[in-house]
């Protein structure tokens, strides 16, 4: 066998700062300029993708999830045949969408073997929008596979559009967008969600190294479910259940004022946004947060935090904590008090400031 090509794209997963869930369809529609701020990391998913070519006997496909353990391997014209495993269920279908394009292309060889393996540095169920970034990756290794490159500029917004709605037959709830543009974009994002199209902002990046000095990210231990509890939402609000319309507005309004102290480098008012939206959050439904990360939480704020919050939809995965003055012996004698609780490890991180690259 002999190697015709070979790369890697690599994506970031994202700590969402506020506004998370407000970008499912068609809540945002119900909203005032609906936002989410968040930035993304660099914990980073991977693709490695190699063509080789076959000299004797059927080319084999190979589909393996290093992380998890997973490998599915078939000939191509038996990929229709495959029964993948949850952990390949996204590699499966990814391939099987660009093969189809391949092949009208009219540059598919079915003579050409092909290996896919993916790896992910966030923790399994850790709220950072992992499942998504892995699809990006995925989905960005494939698109030089069928098209021999790709631009991000260009064509991200087309590959978060198939990103999303091949993703969503795989966790079967409605997916909400964010990770996907932390995930293709990179850095710190302001991200307005409107009928027909999203309006997709970088915040200045100025205040990237600023942020890196306030937010200290941890991981629970706990693993979480993020379709369930982002599905109990999305039906409590479209069926207008208690007040839980009023708290996506609070949540909402919450990630307003934190994008505008950010603008303003108030460091103090970001701490008060995102402590006020994680307030409104919280009180959305039982299980969003859990007595360890609240115990977590006061530890931080006795030794100078302001703000906490969960990342993602909750139940359990990471969490932040928010300083509002770079302090280092602050910010060591929180890694150090909440690093100690049963199960809880910090995470240390640097912000991404691009997103997908192909390398």
């Amino acid at each position: 066998m002999k190697t015709l090509r070979k790369f890697r794209a690599k994506a970031p997963t994202r700590i969402d700062l506020a506004g998370g869930t407000v970008d499912i369809w068609p809540i945002y529609l119900f909203l005032n300029r609906a936002t989410t701020v968040n930035l993304a990391i660099d914990l980073y998913a991977e693709t490695d993708l190699e063509e080789v070519a076959t000299v004797s006997g059927e080319p084999v496909v190979t589909l393996r999830a290093e992380d998890q353990g997973a490998e599915l391997k078939f000939t191509w014209d038996t990929i229709e045949a495959q029964t993948p495993p949850p952990s390949l269920e996204l590699h499966w279908k990814y391939l099987r969408y660009f093969l189809e394009l391949k092949k009208k292309s009219g540059r598919f060889y079915p003579t050409v073997g092909l290996t896919l393996s993916t790896r992910a540095k966030s923790p399994a169920g850790a709220g950072l929008g992992g499942s998504s970034t892995l699809s990006v990756s995925i989905i960005g290794a494939l698109k030089v596979w069928c098209d021999g490159a790709v631009n991000v500029e260009l064509d991200g917004e087309r590959l978060v559009e198939i990103t999303r709605d091949v993703e969503t037959t795989v966790i079967k709830v409605p997916a909400g967008m964010q990770d996907y543009y932390g995930a293709m974009f990179g850095g710190l994002q302001s991200l307005r969600w409107g009928a027909g199209k999203h309006d997709r902002q970088w915040l200045s990046p100025d205040l990237i190294p600023e942020l890196e000095e306030r937010i200290l990210l941890f991981y629970s231990g706990q693993s979480r479910n993020s379709g369930i509890n982002n599905w109990a939402l999305f039906k409590a609000f479209i069926d207008g259940l208690g007040n839980v319309r009023e708290q996506f507005h609070g949540i909402n309004h919450s990630t307003h004022s934190l994008e505008q102290a950010l603008k303003e480098k108030n460091w103090t008012g970001a701490g008060n946004a995102i402590a006020s939206e994680w307030e409104v959050r919280r009180g959305l439904a039982s299980g969003i947060t859990t007595p360890e990360i609240d115990r977590a939480f006061e530890l931080a704020m006795a030794k100078g935090a302001t703000a906490g919050k969960i990342c993602g939809a909750g139940g359990g995965g990471c969490f932040f904590v928010y300083v509002p003055e770079k302090n280092p012996g602050v910010r060591e004698a929180i890694v150090r008090e909440v690093g100690a609780l049963p199960g809880i490890r910090h995470l240390p991180f640097r912000a991404a400031k691009k997103g997908l690259t192909i390398e």
